[in-house]
């Protein structure tokens, strides 16, 4: 899927940070009203905390965060609504030394995150790929979701339909059997 780069207001100028001795931090909390995930999916009033520490080859991000996202019911297709809470560790590397402007050697490791060239560290758009990775695979809006009549497309949540139940595939007959109490 195609998406162009989400704007946010999650990115934090770290080039003092990069000035600093190995191991010095700054500590920010953050709070915004939508994060855009991808086309159609957004997370909402996303709270959190960001920890930057500086490393050798840049600054090593500590986030904890919680939001909701809207999604759809696997069972009945009405919107369900999901808590996110992510908290993860990653690196941002810098291209270029913030004192001298020479470029630095590339990281060793595949698809890094990289400081932008003001030395910007764009945590939201690290936010918004851990947080695809939390989704559920299957989003329900509450657990005892009964879901939509294979018959008639009724939402069983809200009405009982007049289909009746057809005692399943017939296939698994054999299997149901068994299931009966003697």
């Amino acid at each position: 899927m195609h998406m162009s780069k989400p704007i946010t207001d999650l990115k934090f100028n770290v080039a003092q940070l990069l000035r600093e001795y190995v191991g010095a931090s700054r500590r920010y909390d953050f709070a915004e009203p939508v994060l855009r995930l991808d086309d159609t999916l957004e997370m909402r009033s996303l709270v959190g905390e960001v920890r930057f520490t500086r490393t050798a080859s840049g600054v090593l991000v500590d986030v904890h965060a919680r939001g909701m996202v809207e999604m759809e019911c696997v069972r009945c297709l009405n919107p369900a609504v999901q808590p996110i809470e992510v908290r993860f560790r990653d690196e941002f590397h810098s291209r270029i030394d913030v004192t001298t402007g020479t470029p630095l050697p590339q990281p060793d490791e595949e698809d890094p995150f990289y400081l932008d060239e003001l030395h910007m560290a764009d945590v939201g758009e690290m936010l918004r790929e851990y947080v695809l990775l939390e989704l559920p695979m299957q989003p329900l809006c509450h657990p005892d979701c009964r879901g939509l009549c294979p018959e008639c497309g009724a939402d069983l949540n809200v009405e009982q339909c007049s289909c009746g139940s057809s005692g399943g595939d017939e296939r698994f007959a054999a299997l149901r059997a068994l299931l009966k109490p003697e």
